[in-house]
């Protein structure tokens, strides 16, 4: 009976050995102890991510600022009529273009003589004699190119009215609103858009042919209220 329980207990030792179990022998008529069970297998982060959260502010209310190219023409030292040389919401650049031009010309290629500045369009009708300080005495057949950003308060159509002389054409985010191009008088005419809240690109292109009489005037509104347009810096 000694020889079958030793030879138990040998086959017993050997399988817990193989199968790395821990069991514990003993004799006479004690049932061997039971090794305590595996602790349960630790639990690992998911890999899985938590969905955004919705952004509370909508996509058109957080276009990025747009930034105008970099120029080396000097700025004016002085104000003109058209602006001045400190700052503004709205950067002109002058140039010099050909004698007997009836149009706006083609900017590009062209190098600009003067940088000005201004936050608001509101030359009235004037004889024009200071041409641009710190840069050229320019009375005539010159074109200033203004670049720049302005914001509405809510969605809708919006008018803009547009006085020049000599011609200008006016753009909203690259899209021609009011052309008033050629060689005239002060003479206005309207355009209008559909805007979204928010901040919204302006360009405005303009030329002097023969020296005299300048104009050039923006205004923006609804339902035929007009008042200045005011850019933002």
């Amino acid at each position: 009976m000694v020889r079958t329980s030793s030879r138990i207990a040998s086959c017993v030792l050997a399988a817990s050995l193989l199968g790395g179990c821990h069991v514990t022998i003993q004799s006479g008529n004690t049932p061997a102890e039971a090794s305590p069970p595996p602790p349960p297998p630790a639990k690992t982060a998911s890999g899985a991510r938590k969905p955004a959260k919705p952004d509370p502010e909508p996509a058109r209310r957080r276009q990025p600022k747009w930034r105008l190219p970099a120029s080396n023409a000097p700025r004016i030292t002085a104000p003109n009529a058209f602006g001045n040389g400190e700052g503004g919401a709205f950067r002109g650049l002058a140039y010099v273009i050909p004698e007997g031009s009836k149009k706006l010309p083609s900017f590009d290629g062209l190098v600009p003589f003067a940088m000005l500045f201004t936050d608001r369009f509101e030359v009235k009708s004037q004889e024009f004699s200071s041409g641009f300080p710190g840069a050229l005495m320019q009375n005539d057949w010159f074109a200033i190119r203004f670049e720049g950003e302005f914001q509405v308060p809510k969605d809708g159509e919006y008018q803009f009215r547009l006085t020049s002389d000599d011609g200008a054409v006016l753009y909203v985010n690259d899209k021609r609103v009011v052309a008033n191009d050629g060689v005239h008088n002060a003479k206005t005419e309207d355009g209008q858009v559909q805007l979204t809240e928010g901040r919204h690109r302006l360009r405005l292109d303009y030329f002097q042919a023969q020296r005299g009489q300048v104009a050039l005037m923006v205004q923006i509104g609804q339902k035929d209220k007009f008042e200045s347009l005011v850019g933002v810096r």
